[in-house]
């Protein structure tokens, strides 16, 4: 399994475009583990709403403490045997992690 990890603080203009180029991944094997650093914009329910059309979505709201802890607190939460960081204004090519995992 894989876990992707992305943190986001205030990027809900680009967070659903983030989780759907995870959840258009040929690879199926994964989580995405949303830690929300204290957001104060619409992130939660965009978030939320994704969650309802895919389990495999998680979402962990904190404090603002920045985010290197954000990171860390999707390692501590994290099953899978790979990690991969994601960017909350970043996506991936649908074959990203059937690549990585075929090497």
């Amino acid at each position: 399994m894989v876990s992707v990890i992305i943190p986001t603080y205030n990027s809900a203009v680009y967070i659903q475009e983030s989780i759907k180029s995870v959840t258009a991944q040929t690879y199926f094997d994964w989580e995405c583990i949303i830690i929300d650093d204290g957001s104060m914009d619409e992130t939660d329910v965009l978030v939320k709403g994704e969650m309802k059309a895919d389990k495999r979505i998680k979402y962990i709201p904190q404090e603002n403490k920045g985010v290197s802890v954000a990171r860390n607190n999707g390692i501590h939460e994290a099953s899978g045997e790979y990690l991969l960081f994601l960017d909350a204004d970043d996506t991936l090519n649908p074959l990203a992690l059937e690549k990585m995992t075929s090497i």
